[in-house]
């Protein structure tokens, strides 16, 4: 294939975009910096407040306390920014996210998740006249209710587009839906099983495949679509800028970018960043491990990835291992069956795994001591037992590793979070916990709803808790976030306090950076970011109305909506 450039008109957009960020880059501070006038929140318990804080010109806090403290620290040549009784906290650390994926998502056919089906294929229709690639490419389709719809979606397909390769990947990252070209390219028209880590479905009236695949067996086809090659790892660069700044926009100053699909270029487009000095977050990212890629050839190609020089911004010092799928297309690993009747019917009633036990265990031993920290996606109560188990077993060296998600943890697993000393991580978005999303899983798991994401039991019974977006997946603004954690009754956030702190030196602990970032304390890095109000003095329910008008990396402004840092 000749590779997937932006779309018809894109590209000169694109470059105008990248002109302009090029322009706002921090560049290195002329002189020290005081920040005054503050409701600064540091998240050091030994300070918990100030109103005041001292940046050197390389971007290192030099005092935080009162106007004094700060000018004394600072000098008399400083620069003096008056923030008139904003807040300041620490700048928000997103522990798991799909940044490169987001970008890229913006840029192709749009579609409606939950659409009509008339509707879905007047868009296959029209993305196939505009598309100028060889592949139809499009992104944002229910599987769960396409098939609803229809239960044999790979006809709709063919009759739009017989010839030319379509793949359209679903909502959230674990099914796609494909004509036959596409799945004759995967070699899936001639599989009589499944894929490793994969699910194709199938017609049942013929048992050839229906067009739709889930979990791992996606990945054959989005590399097919997205091969690492210039034009591909220029278009995805270019599709990554805006979302940077969109990090930028909401006081996010870390990521850990947890999609790592390297065999499409990703390490390279991170990397492209780097060296263009586009690059306005620190990141420590994962790569994912392929459940149909020999042992021996993935070790050797992950270990030449690795990369944990701590001085940079950017890591690749995680290893993503999907343990199983999601609840609602029943493919979460579960103790006990779904209930019957519900969701797709791919013949696993307890769920399903990437790897099987053994090699779960083999890879998770053999990358923590080539150094990797150990992320596993777990959303069913077995997935979760299986990844502590295999934490067991592992190198603790390179930790402390994590589990996100976590859905459905069974009670009897819970203190092993804290003995293993695992870190959980959480999405507690809005659409997470909204009573509608509940009632909607409960009929696939039942009563085991009531007790969903138990955040709030960890960090109650001593596990350290983080909090992230799954971007874009689920909603990425973390004050929105922060109310959601404080408001959510059952297995929430004690108070904003700590929601805050699961979004700031928490995870910095995690990313192995607590020491420099994640609190405004002498000697640490000034990564921070600039609120229009105090939200510790907001009734709960309001914080996600407050707006964020400027962040800072390394006490550069990477973003400053109110002007407040212009020269």
């Amino acid at each position: 294939m000749s590779g997937v450039p932006p779309h018809a008109g894109l590209k000169a957009a694109l470059a105008a975009f990248l002109a302009s960020t090029i322009a706002m880059m921090p560049v290195a501070l002329a002189k020290p910096m005081v920040l005054t006038n503050a409701k600064i929140h540091t998240v050091n318990p030994k300070a918990p407040s100030a109103e005041a804080i001292a940046i050197d010109d390389k971007g290192v806090i030099l005092a935080v306390g009162t106007e004094k403290d700060a000018l004394n620290a600072a000098g008399k040549d400083a620069e003096i920014i008056d923030l008139g009784g904003k807040m300041v906290l620490p700048g928000f650390q997103d522990a798991h996210m799909h940044l490169i994926e987001a970008g890229v998502n913006q840029i192709l056919c749009e579609f409606e998740p939950f659409g009509k089906l008339a509707d879905t294929l007047g868009t296959v229709e029209d993305c196939l006249k505009s598309s100028k690639t060889d592949w139809v490419l499009g992104s944002g389709v229910s599987m769960t209710n396409l098939l609803d719809e229809d239960d044999n979606p790979i006809a709709l397909l063919d009759e739009i587009s017989p010839d030319r390769p379509v793949l359209i990947l679903d909502d959230i990252g674990h099914g796609a839906w494909a004509n036959s070209a596409a799945m004759h390219a995967a070699g899936y028209d001639v599989l009589s099983g499944n894929p490793p880590g994969g699910i194709i479905l199938r017609n049942p009236k013929t048992g050839k495949p229906n067009g739709v695949v889930l979990e791992n067996a996606q990945q054959k086809l989005r590399n097919l679509a997205f091969p690492d090659t210039p034009e591909n790892v220029e278009f995805a660069y270019e599709s990554m800028l805006p979302t940077l700044k969109t990090m930028a926009e909401n006081g996010i100053t870390t990521v850990s970018d947890a999609g790592g699909f390297w065999p499409q270029g990703h390490v390279k487009v991170w990397e492209k960043a780097l060296a263009n000095n586009t690059l306005t977050v620190r990141a420590s990212n994962a790569l994912y491990v392929y459940p149909d890629m020999p042992f021996d050839e993935q070790m050797a190609a992950l270990t030449k990835l690795y990369s944990n020089d701590a001085s940079s911004l950017l890591r690749f010092n995680q290893a993503k291992i999907y343990v199983d799928g999601i609840l609602e297309q029943r493919t979460g690993a579960v103790l006990e069956p779904y209930e019957k009747g519900a969701g797709i019917d791919h013949g696993f009633d307890r769920g399903f795994l990437y790897f099987d036990v053994d090699t779960l265990n083999r890879y998770s031993k053999a990358l923590s001591q080539a150094g990797f920290q150990l992320h596993y996606h777990v959303t069913g109560d077995r997935g979760a037992r299986l990844a502590l188990d295999a934490i067991a077993q592992s190198d603790p060296a390179p930790g402390p590793h994590r589990l996100t998600h976590l859905y459905l943890v069974d009670k009897t697993d819970l203190p092993r979070f804290k003995q293993l000393g695992v870190v959980a991580d959480f999405q507690l978005a809005p659409s997470s916990v909204d009573p509608e999303y509940v009632r909607f899983i409960r009929q696939f798991i039942g009563d085991r709803a009531d007790t969903m994401m138990p955040a709030g039991t960890l960090a109650s019974m001593g596990a350290a808790v983080v909090m992230s977006s799954d971007f874009d997946a689920d909603e990425l603004s973390p004050l929105i976030k922060i109310q959601t954690a404080a408001m959510r009754k059952t297995n929430g956030a004690p108070d904003v306090a700590t929601a805050i702190e699961w979004m700031t030196i928490n995870p910095a602990r995690l990313l192995h950076q607590g020491a420099t970032t994640g609190s405004l304390e002498v000697g640490k890095f000034a990564d921070l970011v600039v609120i229009d109000r105090d939200i510790l003095q907001l009734p709960v329910k309001a914080i996600g109305n407050a707006k964020v008008v400027a962040t800072l990396l390394q006490g550069k402004p990477v973003y400053d909506a109110d002007h407040l840092f212009e020269k």
